[in-house]
């Protein structure tokens, strides 16, 4: 079976780590910036990581304060892209608080619609959650596999919905005009770190 790196999973933690920081104003895209460009001494894995992009509204977590429940962002997603002999892949890796224990297995068990309408799946890995005491929530991972047709498509179309399917729950995620293009606009920066995006002629 599959195991993804541990760089990458780690990077997963620091992404995850970040979900109930507060959301940030923004009036336009941000240009995209990378958070890792890193190659491994030891195995060559070549590592390229986007920031965070945020998905979704505020909701409520289980954390309650003198005002009222502490707000978080809804869902994360970070672009990343690993490289070394036995590997050559992008991922999107996705940052999710439950309310409740959400039991998933690994498979085609992420799905997003385009703004074409179209619905693609991604093979997942997720794990069984980590307790966050900061917002008493479980916080799920999801590291989803983007092969190459599929990250052009995502490199030109933008994502407007996520839905990850767990064994006994359905969660959807609606991205904003604003989130559509950010996140778009990581798949292409992650690209041209590497010399996959544009396409040349």
């Amino acid at each position: 079976m599959y195991r993804l790196p541990a760089f990458i999973l780690g990077l997963i933690l620091l992404l995850g780590s970040s979900i109930a920081q507060p959301l940030a104003a923004q009036s336009k895209p941000a240009p995209c910036k990378l958070a890792v460009d890193e190659t491994d001494e030891f195995d060559s894995l070549r590592t390229v990581a986007a920031k965070p992009v945020t998905m979704g509204y505020f909701i409520p977590s289980l954390y309650e304060t003198d005002s009222g429940p502490k707000m978080i962002e809804e869902a994360k997603a970070m672009v990343t892209f690993t490289q070394n002999d036995s590997i050559n892949c992008f991922f999107l890796n996705l940052v999710l608080p439950e309310y409740k224990l959400q039991p998933i297995q690994e498979g085609f068990n992420v799905m997003a619609i385009l703004d074409d309408t179209t619905v693609v799946a991604f093979l997942n890995f997720p794990d069984e959650g980590v307790f966050d005491r900061s917002i008493l929530m479980r916080t799920y991972q999801h590291s989803c596999v983007v092969p190459l047709d599929l990250y052009y498509r995502l490199a030109y179309q933008k994502i407007t919905k996520i839905r990850v399917e767990y064994t006994r729950h359905r969660r959807t995620i609606t991205l904003s005009e604003e989130q559509q293009l950010a996140l778009r606009t990581a798949f292409q920066c992650v690209g041209r770190a590497v010399g996959l995006y544009p396409i040349n002629p």
